[in-house]
């Protein structure tokens, strides 16, 4: 560990529903997992795809966190918990983006002379606070709805969430002790579609709290219905290794400010940072026993490499070894014939010699 610089990272997501009007805010992406999800009815709500920017500067941590569900729920809302009170913005999709473009892996394209088997590549109002639970605080910010809340007891907090129109699964509430007794808050964003249901990809939430050992809460995905991944672009201090889940490390290296182009985003790197990014697919709910914790390491810079495979050389169109062999098979049909040329003046020398002999 370096500098005594911890970076427990975590994530987690539940998904709890009521309708707002007025929201487009969803469109189609592609797929990945996160947390424990609720709805007002019984149709549930399957976070596809988890992505998140994690920030640690030492003393506070943001997570710029982008989701992209599936559901046929036509509204829901998220849950968010964080060992300190919040506070949340919006953050904005060319964020990902843009960092995506910095750890694309470097391509070394390949041709090869002979053939191959394998080709390719290898390598509303604000709500009351109720019981044992506290409504911190409360905003409309773009079209999400978002309440900061506190619990003393993880039943309370279950009894405001169905009291509120939110359908929760019988183990939310035992998954949510741990986090209470902690007394960890918690950041609850109403989600809705202008119309249809609940699919696509929402507009990124900025969720920042004071924290000295950052983490990123994920052991609400053990609640989940499907396999699950995390992806995750990690600017600290130095690199960071995950311990648990097995995640890949596909990026480690220096960004500055002037790598990207959003203002808001050259803000968030600030003088420098070394981004770490991990990645894991596919992951079973099971494996989800706490939370994500990461942990400053060497700054070795890393990349990945792509070797593609290009195919043959060609000539003409035509394949470089059909050339060369088209050429050894006339060498060699001169080679024939020209042996076949000097054999038979050699006969004829013959000949000649024994018909002018005595």
């Amino acid at each position: 560990m370096r500098n005594g610089y911890r970076a427990p990272l975590a994530r987690l997501v539940v998904v709890v529903a009521v309708v707002l009007a007025g929201l487009a805010l969803v469109r189609p992406s592609w797929a990945c997992g996160c947390g424990a999800l609720v709805t007002s009815t019984e149709s549930g709500v399957d976070v596809a795809q988890e992505t998140s920017i994690v920030r640690h500067d030492g003393a506070q941590e943001e997570i710029v966190m982008r989701l992209s569900v599936r559901s046929e729920a036509h509204d829901a809302a998220w849950l968010m918990p964080t060992p300190a009170r919040a506070r949340v913005t919006l953050g904005e999709r060319a964020w990902f983006d843009q960092l995506d473009r910095l750890t694309q892996p470097v391509v070394h394209r390949h041709r090869h002379w002979l053939p191959r088997r394998d080709r390719g590549v290898y390598s509303g109002a604000p709500p009351r606070s109720g019981g044992e639970v506290a409504v911190l605080a409360w905003q409309k910010l773009g079209p999400f709805e978002v309440t900061t809340l506190s619990a003393g007891d993880s039943g309370a907090l279950a009894s405001w969430l169905t009291s509120h129109g939110y359908h929760l699964p019988g183990r939310l509430a035992e998954a949510l002790k741990p986090y209470v007794a902690e007394r960890w808050t918690f950041t609850a964003v109403k989600l809705a579609p202008e119309q249809g249901r609940l699919t696509g990809e929402l507009d990124p939430l900025r969720i920042a709290f004071p924290t000295k050992a950052p983490i990123y809460p994920i052991r609400l995905s053990r609640l989940a219905r499907t396999p699950q991944s995390v992806h995750l672009y990690v600017l600290a201090p130095h690199r960071v290794y995950v311990s648990g889940l097995g995640m890949a490390t596909t990026y480690a290296g220096r960004v500055t400010a002037a790598d990207v182009a959003s203002p808001a985003l050259r803000t968030m790197i600030g003088q420098g940072a070394f981004m770490t990014e991990v990645v894991r697919q596919g992951i079973p709910p099971a494996d989800f026993t706490g939370d994500l914790r990461l942990v400053s390491t060497t700054d070795t810079p890393y990349r990945q490499v792509e070797n593609v495979d290009d195919g043959l050389v060609r000539f003409l169109g035509v394949p470089a070894y059909l050339w060369f062999l088209a050429l050894a098979v006339v060498a060699l049909g001169l080679v024939w014939l020209t042996a076949v040329i000097v054999a038979r003046r050699a006969a004829r020398v013959r000949r000649g010699s024994a018909a002018a002999s005595p």
